[in-house]
């Protein structure tokens, strides 16, 4: 039975018992935190439908429900457990969701929907429907694209494999759906004219998270979480650990596929390093809650000329803005990103070093990254035409007699950081 607590200067909570019998209040899913009602009755009327769900959500994980239960309330059911993830996803899908997702299969029962040969629960049949710009027989302003119809199709079927992993249905109705052919064609990506063109339009704090990304080749959420404590300023190197999940304003402590990886320092990017840190209290922490629950005590390498924690949310608009005023083509943090990849392997760095550095799990996902330019195709034409081919000397690559060790990391770091951000 849900109840209703009152809480100190005002208000109350809405109090429940979960499947187990343990004691639960009501949060918000933005935040985390007990949600304050301002009335005893949408307290206890909140507790009530929260009981309700986690009654549904232990059927679920028990295989107990029904395969008729309509699939708008399986994904309630199912999406605020996803919510609880520390990253970004969770508030897309629920967006995607909400647009594509519900207006067509909310009333439908799990067991009605098929793969394909019925207008209203063939799965193929919703696709082809997005693909025309079609939602439940409404014309969209504008169809998405083809990589967009597959995003929305992969939180579509993630919903019918968690009904078929816990017993729900016997079968996906998911399986041998044609999805719409993505066209390859060049990603934007800024080089290092365009970089130079930006400078001068972009303010001083901006300006350097963006040059630090072109030297990095950081994700915005990693650049924008690292942590001065994961600087080695001495070395020369990064450890990318720390993430902002912008949606929900806290910091992650591991970066995507948990990848905590090194990243090596250009002259340049160190000196931007100095640059932020110059002048900078380093006792204080962040500022932000961090999703471990543990207590941060080292600063942000970024903030904005206020004192506060950048976000690629606000660096995202300065550059388009700065783009417009250059009259040079809009870019994203993410084309600084693919601006450095395009540098690096122009550059002669190999694909597996720079997956690595990426932090791609497979090299096949940084060939996206990597634009075809100019100087490519002058390597390929000096190549074909018997151009000199390069030989790698003895003690080249860092490993051998006369090397610098003082500038390579050591060969634990990586574990041993790992392990602390555990």
């Amino acid at each position: 039975m849900a109840w209703a607590d009152p809480l100190p200067g005002g208000g109350y909570r809405g109090g429940y018992r979960d499947s187990s019998g343990k004691k639960q209040y009501v949060k918000d899913l933005a935040t985390g935190r007990t949600r304050k009602f301002s009335r005893k009755r949408d307290a206890r009327e909140a507790a009530t439908e929260e009981e309700v769900k986690a009654s549904r959500k232990a059927a679920i994980v028990e295989g107990k429900e029904s395969a008729r239960v309509p699939w708008g309330t399986f994904w309630e059911s199912i999406s605020e457990g996803r919510a609880e993830r520390p990253t970004e996803t969770p508030g897309i899908e629920q967006s995607i969701a909400k647009l594509y997702l519900l207006p067509k299969w909310r009333e439908v029962p799990l067991n009605k929907i098929i793969t394909k040969g019925s207008a209203e629960h063939g799965v193929q049949e919703w696709v082809t429907e997005l693909e025309n710009g079609r939602v439940d027989g409404w014309k969209l302003e504008r169809p998405p694209s083809p990589s967009y119809v597959r995003r929305i199709y992969r939180v579509f079927q993630a919903s019918m494999t968690v009904a078929k992993d816990t017993g729900i249905l016997t079968v996906s109705p998911c399986v041998g759906i044609e999805l719409p052919k993505i066209s390859k064609r060049a990603k934007p990506y800024l080089a290092q004219e365009g970089a130079d063109q930006l400078r001068g339009y972009l303010r001083e704090d901006y300006q350097d998270a963006v040059d630090f990304g072109y030297e990095t080749g950081l994700r915005p959420g990693e650049l924008c979480g690292l942590h001065i404590c994961s600087t080695d300023r001495k070395r020369g190197w990064i450890l990318v650990r720390e993430v902002l999940v912008q949606r929900r304003g806290i910091i992650r402590p591991f970066p995507k596929d948990d990848d905590v990886r090194l990243v090596p320092c250009t002259p340049k990017a160190l000196a931007i390093l100095d640059r932020r840190i110059a002048d900078r209290d380093l006792t204080q922490g962040c500022g932000l809650e961090h999703s471990d629950g543990s207590t941060c005590t080292s600063p942000l390498v970024f903030i904005t000329k206020r004192g506060r924690p950048m976000r690629p949310g606000g660096i995202g608009p300065a550059m388009r803005l700065a783009a417009k005023k250059a009259k040079i083509t809009p870019v994203s943090m993410y084309a600084v990103r693919r601006g450095f990849a395009t540098r690096a392997a122009e550059g002669g760095l190999d694909a597996f070093a720079l997956a690595d550095l990426l932090g791609h799990a497979d090299v096949r996902q940084t060939r996206e990254y990597v634009q075809q330019t100019s100087t490519a195709r002058a390597r390929l034409i000096a190549a074909l035409n018997g151009g000199p081919q390069l030989s790698v000397l003895p003690g080249a690559d860092g490993a051998g007699s006369g090397a610098d060790r003082s500038q390579q990391p050591p060969s634990t770091a990586v574990d041993e950081r790992a392990q602390d951000a555990g």
